[in-house]
């Protein structure tokens, strides 16, 4: 895996929740390969009675080399890799030695292939373990007859962190909120790469939203070198007084922050699953996403929000509007369906079940 807890971010967390899922189903610490952790990065209790090859004290155009000596140490096991990336020498590790390998795929970094390499060594898996349908698609799509078995392997969240309830840090008296306010709610990374994401087109409806509720506000969470740009086109469009831009927010303050808003919206049309809409639908909150990506598993087709063409801004308008003028929904009803369908028992019951089917592991 790239890293674990050196750096936060979608995969880190997915490798993390995908480490402990096999620690649990084989009822002890499954070994660890990582480019860019380091021994301080690892919780004490993580580390303890764990095969464990870290080369982040490496400097960083050594770091591959560290991982590839790492994987030939088991050679004569199965590899299971967090990252396509790894799979560029997994390919010549399996001629070599037919050493098995497996990968997740997580969207944008398999949409475009190009590289011989990665072609080569995602065709060479197992199974590649795709998070959502889209992403499974743009593989069989672009690896033709030559590709291996794509699974679906959907994301999981924390159902004890992310539910309904009232909030314990008042985020509205935070960012100076009158009360009142409806309250539309974006998290992401704000950077100049990140266009397709979708947060100028929420800050493009907003005059028109505010025609309608004159007290919506808008929160952009999320740091980047784009938020400059942001909030210049905010006060362009005359609503830097409706827009809110807290930057980055620790994961530990986050429910809260879902809590504390009215609608979650992000009409994305980059993501390979999309976290952020099913834990926004786990706290209980309306949920606006684009269906032209993996955010349509993220929101189940549509059981946990509302999924719009990700393009058309009067559609993204008329569905705030919808969203603001309904009644909020079952939140408790909401929630169960979120762990219903992508909660940790179903995320280790597909995990035992792709070890099982492909035969690469011993299950007990």
């Amino acid at each position: 895996m790239p890293e674990l807890f050196r750096k936060t971010g979608g995969v880190q967390v997915f490798s993390r929740r995908l480490v402990a899922a096999l620690d649990h189903i084989f009822n002890l610490p499954v070994p660890i390969v990582s480019r860019n952790d380091r021994p301080e990065d690892l919780p004490s209790d993580f580390a303890r009675h764990r095969s464990l090859c870290l080369s982040g004290r490496l400097r960083p155009q050594l770091r591959r080399f560290g991982v590839l000596n790492a994987c030939l140490r088991f050679r004569s096991c199965c590899i299971l890799s967090t990252h396509p990336d790894f799979t560029r020498w997994l390919h010549f590790q399996k001629r070599i030695f037919n050493t098995r390998y497996l990968t997740v795929a997580h969207g944008i970094d398999v949409w475009n292939l190009r590289e011989r390499r990665l072609i080569n060594g995602l065709k060479s898996a197992e199974c590649v373990l795709a998070v959502s349908r889209f992403t499974r698609e743009r593989l069989i799509q672009q690896l033709g007859n030559d590709a291996p078995p794509i699974e679906v392997f959907h994301n999981t969240f924390d159902a004890a962190r992310f539910h309904p309830g009232a909030p314990q840090i008042d985020w509205r008296a935070r960012l100076i909120i009158p009360k009142k306010s409806k309250v539309l709610l974006s998290v992401t990374r704000v950077e100049r790469t990140e266009e397709a994401k979708g947060y100028d087109r929420v800050l493009d409806a907003l005059p028109s939203l505010r025609r309608t509720y004159p007290e919506c506000v808008w929160v952009l969470a999320g740091k980047g070198n784009d938020l400059e740009r942001v909030q210049q086109r905010a006060a362009d469009l005359g609503v830097q007084q409706a827009c809110r831009f807290p930057g980055f927010v620790e994961d530990a303050e986050l429910p809260d922050l879902y809590r504390s808003a009215n609608v979650f919206v992000l009409p994305s049309r980059k993501e390979g699953f999309g976290i952020v809409f099913l834990e926004a639908a786990a706290c209980g909150l309306r949920v606006i996403a684009g269906n032209a990506d993996g955010s349509v598993d993220a929101l189940a087709d549509g059981a946990l929000g509302m999924l719009i063409d990700p393009f058309d801004n009067e559609t993204l308008v008329n569905a705030v509007q919808q969203a603001l003028s309904e009644p909020p929904p079952d939140s408790a009803k909401l929630h169960a369906e979120c762990v219903r369908r992508f909660g940790w028992d179903a995320f280790v019951d597909r995990t035992r079940d792709v070890l099982e089917r492909y035969g690469l592991f011993r299950v007990a």
